[in-house]
């Protein structure tokens, strides 16, 4: 009887095995599968990492100074000696000063009133006004920041700062001290690539059979629902963790990303994330009769899921707020509060696991859809 049952399921797994081969050979035959497994998420990597920062520099600056004192001109070095400034204007007009930052040719003014050294140096607060260009919004209120820090610091040589006897805050920043977007941006690439990778070669997979025409031999194949659509998860699961390591390294090598968590509980993690993943795949791809569709409907798919993520904005700033309700059905957005948890502040796992269950619910749910959708296809 135990004979029976052995040689059963090693007959079940030697099936399952060979329906895996056949996966990998149909990804690495098919050109539009291969050439998203590994070169395009490496690329994102270093793109998205120095392009898509926050922080802002080689400003350029236009000043209109009406006081022209050794008081005003010294705030001026100081701001120009700022890293974040490139070059610095003067005006000698409004009507000069509007017309750059009409022009684009700077991103912010400042105008000093003629009364600011005397104002200084009786103690009153000096006045300056900065006009920003309110067509890039983020960036403005970023600069305007820089600008104002340097105001607040501001001491003419040989002279006390005024606020140097004052009450001060003493900033501390968790997790990440020095404020680096790198950090940050990277943590949570490591959701977003492989993601990507995943989801474009699991909604590939059926509608690539449909396509070559090799689908109905599926029909005629000694294999259940539930092992087809095993043998389709493993193989993108495998791509994108093999993805996931070759990111975790770069980033290691050139970002100098730290890593205070456990690597068990991160891949565990990680593992879960791309099965959700390729169930969402195997979905898009069970409702699509060629790859042109299919990567028609991950595009559908990908750009929401990223900005609904708390990526690109905190999910308490999405609105209208149903949008935020809608966020619960993106295993992206659980994901990037587990991987940063984990890289940046040593997440215990409690916490992880708070994130993992509507991960794990989505999983079973979509692959659960697929296998559905996939058996009527069959019948």
């Amino acid at each position: 009887m135990l004979e029976k049952v052995f040689n059963g399921f090693k007959q079940k797994f030697s099936k399952l095995i060979s329906l895996i081969i056949k996966e990998f050979h149909s990804v690495w035959r098919d050109k539009k599968s291969r050439s998203v497994i590994f070169l395009p998420p490496i690329m994102q990597l270093f793109i998205f990492s120095y392009a898509a920062t926050l922080d802002i520099t080689n400003i350029k600056l236009g000043i209109l100074d009406y006081d022209n004192t050794e008081i005003t001109r010294e705030f001026s070095r100081q701001i120009k000696a700022s890293r974040y400034f490139d070059k610095i204007y003067n005006f000698k007009s409004h009507k000069e000063l509007k017309n750059a930052i009409d022009e684009e040719k700077i991103r912010v003014g400042i105008f000093i009133e003629n009364n600011f050294t005397k104002n200084y140096k009786n103690g009153s607060n000096p006045s300056i006004m900065l006009l920003s260009d309110g067509r890039r919004t983020n960036s403005s209120q970023i600069i305007s920041s820089y600008i104002t820090e340097i105001a607040n610091n501001f001491s003419p040589l040989g002279e006390v700062s005024k606020s140097s006897t004052e009450p001060f805050f003493e900033i501390r920043n968790h997790y990440n001290p020095n404020l680096s977007y790198h950090l940050f941006i990277v943590a949570s690439l490591m959701g977003i690539l492989p993601m990507t990778a995943v989801v474009l070669l699991s909604s590939l997979s059926l509608a690539r059979e449909k396509e070559m025409g090799t689908f109905d031999e599926l029909l005629i194949l000694p294999f259940k629902t539930s092992e087809i659509i095993i043998g389709k998860v493993l193989v993108p699961l495998f791509f994108g963790l093999v993805n996931s390591v070759i990111i975790l390294l770069l980033s290691r090598i050139f970002f100098k990303l730290p890593f205070y968590g456990s690597y068990f509980l991160f891949f565990i993690s990680l593992i879960l994330f791309l099965i959700s993943v390729v169930g969402i795949g195997l979905f898009i791809s069970s409702m699509c009769k060629t790859q042109q569709q299919a990567m028609l409907g991950v595009f559908v798919f990908m750009f929401p899921a990223i900005i609904l993520s708390g990526y690109t904005t905190p999910i308490e700033n999405i609105t209208p707020e149903i949008l935020q309700h809608l966020t619960i059905l993106n295993p992206l957005r659980f994901f990037l509060v587990i991987s940063k948890g984990i890289i940046l502040k040593n997440m215990n796992f409690y916490y992880v696991f708070l994130n993992l269950l509507p991960i794990a619910i989505i999983s079973i749910t979509t692959l659960f859809c697929a296998g559905w959708l996939f058996k009527t296809k069959l019948e």
